[in-house]
């Protein structure tokens, strides 16, 4: 059944991106759209998990409390702890991932149409200048890129 919660959840995320589309002919699979589907799986995912990782930690330790010897107890307490730390980072990983992925989805129309600009460093002598002063004593140095506008 677990297999079938996932699905669902996923064709859920689908078509509430499906309903974001724009309504003129442009590709519904942009970088934003697609990084926010694949954030939301990865985060379904993940929080399964979690899920699975705390119940086999609560067996575990269901064992730990029945422990015939020192030595197995202490496996068993290794165990328990290492389960119950995975299932913590998998459930705050798959938090981040739940919110990195709406965020892309609630925010994929919104700068879909800013040009791209060439944002580098022109090599025009008259606007760019570079600038190195160094001090031995401070034992410093110091670079500034200046550019003209």
């Amino acid at each position: 059944m677990s297999n079938k919660v996932v699905c669902g959840f996923l064709a859920a995320c689908f078509a509430v991106g499906a309903l974001a589309a724009p309504v003129q002919a442009e590709s519904f699979f942009t970088v934003r759209r697609t990084f926010g589907l694949l954030f939301l799986g990865t985060s379904a995912v993940l929080a399964k998990r979690a899920v699975d990782f705390h119940r086999d930690a609560n067996r575990t330790f269901e064992q730990y409390e029945l422990a015939s010897n020192a030595r197995q107890a202490e496996e068993l307490f290794q165990r328990t702890s290492d389960r119950d730390t995975k299932s913590q980072m998998s459930a705050g990983l798959s938090a981040v991932l739940l919110v990195s992925g709406l965020r892309l989805l609630l925010s994929s129309g919104v700068d879909d149409n800013i040009p791209k600009m060439w944002r580098g460093l022109r090599p025009e002598p008259r606007k760019l200048s570079l600038k190195l002063q160094s001090d031995v004593q401070k034992k410093q140095v110091g670079v500034a890129v200046t550019k003209g506008f």
